[in-house]
């Protein structure tokens, strides 16, 4: 049985360190991955890892940290509207305001590439050609291990079984001897992996035309949501587009963006570039 004292140090330390919310009741959640890092630490029960974090935590313990108590579940075209609304509404109108613009699209959790492979996948099939020639995705997440996964466009049967429509696997994908499948590299080649924690990252100012933040700020508090929703505002182009996931909001939240309903899907924008 892991002590509760073990249980609250690992909690707030995963809170120091990406802003995920572990409160007593869900200490259950940690108890798996507590009892992994026995393992791959090699010492001789969680007592034993508590004191060699107590001591001290090197860059690998932190990544370590990182990898195991992030929430991974994702899978392709996670809940549909978000990439309808982005083909056929919000692509459209930033087009009118950004003519001559090189699309610039954030997934800033992106976990193992689900997403911003399916966010390029909609724009291939659903726009014309130009469209697809001016898009390109940055994709990032705090954790080195799905990173990994991600660059190497390779998911099993169940991953492509989960939302990702057999005409899309047939035109994009091709399997291996392994029976994996591998994302075509006209697709992995439009987006750019790297490591960024949305809480303590060096956000770049007015650069994206589109982020996607989905599903990740349910596990933040409300100041950290702000946090973290103000640096996206600051980092979209004005009139560009913030996407939050099924069941997220700004309620609470004191930004300037602009709620907008799209065929009953509600996105966020920032305020529009002044007209002369």
């Amino acid at each position: 049985m892991i002590p509760k004292e073990v249980f609250k140090f690992f909690a707030d330390l995963i809170y120091d360190r990406s802003g995920m919310v572990y409160l007593e009741k869900d200490y259950y959640r940690l108890e798996s991955r507590i009892k992994d890092m026995v393992k791959l630490f090699e010492v001789e029960d969680t007592q034993a890892l508590y004191w060699l974090f107590k001591e001290k935590i090197t860059p690998d313990m932190e990544a370590v940290l990182n990898n195991i108590s992030t929430n991974n579940e994702t899978f392709f075209f996670r809940d549909i509207k978000p990439f309808k609304t982005l083909t056929n509404f919000v692509i459209p109108e930033l087009e009118k305001v950004y003519p001559n613009d090189p699309l610039k699209i954030w997934s800033c959790a992106c976990s193992s590439g689900q997403e911003p492979y399916s966010i390029l996948m909609s724009i291939d099939s659903d726009l014309p050609p130009k469209n697809f020639q001016l898009t390109s995705v940055d994709a990032s997440d705090i954790s080195k291990k799905i990173l990994e996964k991600a660059k190497s466009g390779i998911y099993n049967g169940l991953d492509v079984q989960r939302g990702l429509p057999i005409d899309l696997l047939m035109k994009y994908f091709t399997q291996l001897e392994t029976g994996d499948w591998q994302i075509a590299k006209k697709i992995m080649n439009k987006v750019l992996f790297s490591e960024f924690n949305l809480l303590t990252g060096n956000y770049p100012a007015n650069k994206y035309h589109i982020i996607f933040c989905r599903n990740v700020l349910i596990y933040q508090d409300v100041k950290n949501k702000s946090d973290v929703i103000n640096h996206i505002y600051s980092a979209l182009k004005p009139g560009g587009y913030m996407f939050l996931g099924n069941g997220e909001s700004l309620i609470s939240i004191e930004s300037d963006f602009k709620r907008v309903t799209f065929e009953g899907m509600t996105i966020y924008q920032k305020e529009k570039k002044a007209t002369l």
